[in-house]
């Protein structure tokens, strides 16, 4: 072979080495946390230098395409960002630590964002993990227990309920005053009708320094709340469904009808002795109509059977057994049993009296208002995604919690979409397709 055409194939050699060594590739792999090794969803991984972009789905993983060589720059609050330089190996797995202080982190302070290290006021953010764990009907009970000095207090335990905020006791004489609620530079009534799901982050203005910004209106503190928003890269589409169940917890033992009738009818006579049972009329308070008394009827002197919408002398369940209304104990939950009192023919106490017969209908109020378990479940479909230009952000949400007394629920449906797209590039690029059609 002649010394030229030699030096030549080695020429040829080397470009096509160099040409697979800098071939494009795909790399794809996971990001998890170096505190708990749990994969991170939502990390965005870019490649340095450009403005390729991708984010990590609900396991962590990632897709990219590169080539060796390449670094990737991977972001995430909460977590240090690191840089991966990428080889040979097409599958990779990567660790984020957490950030040691929270001083870096980026906070929404009602004019723009600042970070929390410039920042002179009291500012608490709620970690955005919080939000993403358990069932809850609205935010608000996310914030329990999460945010120093801030007081959440539920007053009912009826499904959706709104509990309490008071930042730091209030400004009102009575210890209550409730934040300022803005989302998305949008002042809210209440934290009832969002969802949880859509919340990307939260801060909580704590001291007078809010007053400067919002005016009177926010002497009681101010939360913010930022809703999410796509991320430049490929398309995402999340399904996420929660479930769970409530049981009922009654660690107490009830008196049965019969022994709340006997007790509640012995109370009445010793208050009677005592003197003490207020302005009713001696003894004659075992008899009247009433929930403990016996002067309730079952039928009004024609036969007819009372109606309890109608007449206040209808049926209370207990009454003395008559001829009249013995065919009760024919119906289901109807039982006989003797006074616990002696009483005379006007059905008064009587001390030399007999212990008449008394009838009533076995009736437990736990047993029919409430549930001894109810079911929660919480469904949210949605998509994200982006480019250079603009992103996009939208979520379907269902939200279904049954209580536990009777003929309680809570229903929440919500429809979230947030879109962002630069027009003036657009205009440019549109500019320049018309000039190139022009030409």
């Amino acid at each position: 072979m002649k010394p030229g055409t030699k030096c030549m194939g080695i020429i040829i050699l080397l470009l096509s080495a160099l040409a697979g060594f800098s071939q494009t590739r795909t790399y794809t792999g996971v990001v998890k946390s170096n505190a708990d090794n749990a994969p991170l969803e939502f990390v965005t991984v870019s490649v340095k230098g450009t403005n390729h972009s991708v984010v990590t789905n609900n396991k962590g993983e990632f897709s990219i395409t590169a080539t060796a060589g390449d670094i990737i720059i991977l972001s995430y609050t909460g977590f240090l960002n690191q840089e991966f330089a990428l080889g040979e190996n097409t599958n990779i797995e990567i660790t984020l630590t957490p950030g040691e202080g929270k001083l870096d982190e980026v906070v929404v302070v009602g004019y723009g964002t600042q970070r929390k290290s410039t920042v002179t006021a009291s500012i608490s953010k709620l970690d955005s993990r919080v939000l993403e764990s358990g069932l809850r009907s609205n935010p608000a009970q996310a914030l329990a227990g999460t945010i120093p000095g801030l007081r959440v207090s539920a007053g009912t335990g009826r499904p959706g309920s709104l509990p309490a905020i008071v930042l730091r006791g209030g400004t009102n004489f009575d210890g209550s005053g409730s934040p300022l609620i803005i989302m998305d530079g949008q002042v809210r009534g209440s934290l009832s009708d969002i969802n949880p799901e859509d919340i990307a982050s939260m801060e909580v203005l704590k001291d007078a320094s809010a007053t400067a910004i919002y005016g009177a209106r926010a002497s009681n503190g101010v939360i913010l709340i930022t809703s999410k928003k796509g991320s430049p890269g490929k398309s995402h589409i999340s399904l996420k469904a929660r479930t769970g169940i409530n049981y009922l917890n009654v660690p107490y033992n009830f008196l049965t009808a019969e022994e709340y009738i006997k007790w509640s009818r012995m109370g009445v006579v010793q208050a009677i002795i005592n003197g003490t049972f207020g302005t009713v009329a001696s003894n004659s308070a075992l008899s009247v109509v009433g929930p403990r008394a016996t002067g309730n009827m079952y039928k009004d002197a024609s036969g007819n059977i009372l109606d309890g919408n109608y007449s206040t002398a209808a049926i209370w369940s207990l009454m003395r057994l008559t001829d009249e209304n013995r065919e009760l104990l024919s119906k289901p939950g109807w039982k006989t049993m003797k006074d616990a009192v002696p009483t005379n023919a006007a059905g008064n106490y009587d001390p030399n009296g007999t212990y008449a017969d008394l009838i009533y209908q076995d009736f437990n109020y736990g047993d029919y208002g409430l549930h001894n378990h109810s079911l929660t479940q919480d469904y949210n479909i949605g998509m994200s995604g982006g480019n250079e230009n603009g992103n996009y952000y939208a979520n379907l949400g269902l939200y279904d919690e049954d209580g536990l007394s009777l003929k309680t629920f809570y229903r929440r449906l919500n429809f979230t979409i947030n879109g962002d797209y630069k027009i003036k590039s657009w205009l440019k690029s549109e500019s320049g397709l018309q000039f190139a059609r022009a030409n």
